[in-house]
């Protein structure tokens, strides 16, 4: 039996077209694009890293980057209803992430009224369609509000289409309390793996709560730390912080020992005062039975603190380390992974939130 015929709950809901004004946030500077600070130099292709700069990217990172993980679309509008047209360029499917997390959108809205952006609902659509219309917000009346479209984790997009109804209002969105931009460079962990929903993304949560816009460049299974990376962190404007969160692929041959001092004193050499924060791997569950696994992990967690106080003392008063092993709450601690590796959505909103304390710390002292 197909679910739909069990739950009518699982059928996508459809709307009709002539009701909307259809937008393409690209052409119209009522919408904020954020954390792709690359749009304009892709030719507004939804890229995390510029494809024409002659960086000797491989072939994973120039497929991965693709994906516009911790992507936001930004406005405001009092429609009773929002829907999206999604394009995705990508069909793929992973076994342990939802087609939500990987090729949909979600939708955040703040009101008046509230104290933060709260989630509304996700895109829904028919497995394995890669181009497909969406209803992502509706209410009985008319109110103005703020409202977060987040970007799909580890899906391409072609193009989106955002639906606003023909007699509603549409206006910029209200403006971030804090000017500047988080560089947050990691693994497929950062990417988003494996969150059931955009919106449940470590660099999403964080940004949600401490108003910031933060641009994540996390690669699945490519965040190595290859001194071209610091090159494409240094052309990002308007830094407030860098992040280096790589270990647990860095970590896996010796790119991360060869390579980490090199990025921490390139990014230092132009970014004279910015703070630059290192995070050593969170323990995997895996981690537990295999010796090599565990040496390796207590070696590397050794290096990156050492080198920070290496840097510290030498006089850097702007660069912090936080030990990966105290990101997640110890009760429990296996429950927050689908994979022993990858975090459920519990384990992102444990990390975003531990990290957020420090990251708010570290600011405040700037």
């Amino acid at each position: 039996m197909d679910i739909k015929k069990a739950d009518k709950n699982m059928i996508p809901v459809k709307f009709e077209n002539d009701m909307y004004n259809f937008y393409d946030p690209r052409e119209s500077e009522v919408f904020k694009i954020e954390g792709l600070p690359f749009l304009k130099a892709n030719d507004n292709k939804y890229y995390r890293l510029d494809l024409r700069e002659g960086h000797p990217f491989n072939d994973a990172l120039a497929w991965l980057c693709k994906m516009p993980a911790g992507g936001q679309i930004h406005f405001k509008t009092n429609s009773k209803t929002i829907v999206v047209k999604v394009k995705n360029g990508s069909d793929f499917q992973m076994c342990h992430m939802t087609p939500i997390g990987q090729r949909g959108v979600d939708l955040y809205y703040k009101r008046c009224k509230d104290s933060r952006f709260k989630f509304f609902t996700s895109s829904m659509f028919n497995y394995p369609e890669t181009e497909f219309e969406s209803r992502v917000f509706t209410a009985d009346e008319a109110e103005e509000k703020d409202i977060i479209i987040n970007l799909p984790l580890y899906g391409s997009i072609d193009n989106i289409l955002i639906g606003i109804e023909k007699d509603a209002t549409l206006l910029p969105a209200t403006p971030r309390k804090n000017d500047g931009k988080i560089v947050y460079y990691g693994t497929s962990i950062a990417q988003g793996g494996c969150a059931t929903r955009p919106g449940m993304l470590g660099t999403n949560i964080m940004s949600r709560d401490m108003d910031y816009e933060f641009v994540n460049l996390g690669f699945s299974g490519s965040g190595m730390g290859e001194p071209f990376i610091a090159d494409v962190i240094n052309s990002i404007d308007n830094k407030k912080m860098v992040v280096l969160d790589y270990e647990a692929n860095g970590g896996c041959n010796s790119s991360l020992e060869d390579h980490m001092e090199y990025l921490i004193d390139t990014i230092r050499n132009q970014n004279p005062t910015m703070p630059i924060l290192v995070i050593s791997k969170q323990p995997f569950t895996v981690d537990l039975f295999t010796k090599k696994d565990l040496a390796r992990r207590k070696r590397l967690n050794k290096f990156q603190k050492d080198l920070v106080s290496k840097k510290q003392q030498a006089g850097d008063e702007n660069i912090y380390f936080i030990d990966g092993r105290k990101q997640l709450p110890q009760k429990d601690y296996d429950e927050f992974f689908v994979d022993g590796l990858h975090q459920t959505d519990m384990g992102f909103y444990f990390v975003a939130k531990y990290l957020e304390k420090h990251l708010n710390k570290i600011l405040s002292n700037d």
